[in-house]
């Protein structure tokens, strides 16, 4: 199972606030092509939850849904907020790197 922080959760639920059409929802999902063998980048989209998608959830609301193929590629590891030159952003890291803010 992919881990969110909280600190990651609080920033999908203000990402989550906007107007999403019924039926769609947040999601996190790999690119359909990789230019290399190496682990396909993640992505944020809206679109149509998936039979195989992994909800997460923060206080009972449904933040976004997890793709099957990024849960079983990213399994154990961490999404964090992280600040960089353009600001906040996610970040996706090993499981020791959000071993002081899991929940």
């Amino acid at each position: 199972m992919l881990m969110i922080t909280p600190a990651a959760k609080m920033r999908f639920r203000e990402l989550a606030d906007v107007e999403i059409p019924e039926g769609l929802a947040l999601r996190l999902d790999t690119r359909t092509t990789s230019h290399n063998s190496h682990t396909p980048p993640i992505t944020m989209c809206v679109g149509e939850p998936e039979q195989d998608d992994q909800l997460v959830e923060h206080e009972g609301e449904t933040l976004l849904y997890v793709s099957g193929s990024v849960a079983e590629i990213y399994a154990g590891c961490v999404v964090d907020l992280e600040e960089g030159p353009e600001g906040l952003r996610f970040g996706v890291g090993p499981p020791e790197a959000g071993h002081n803010s899991r929940s």
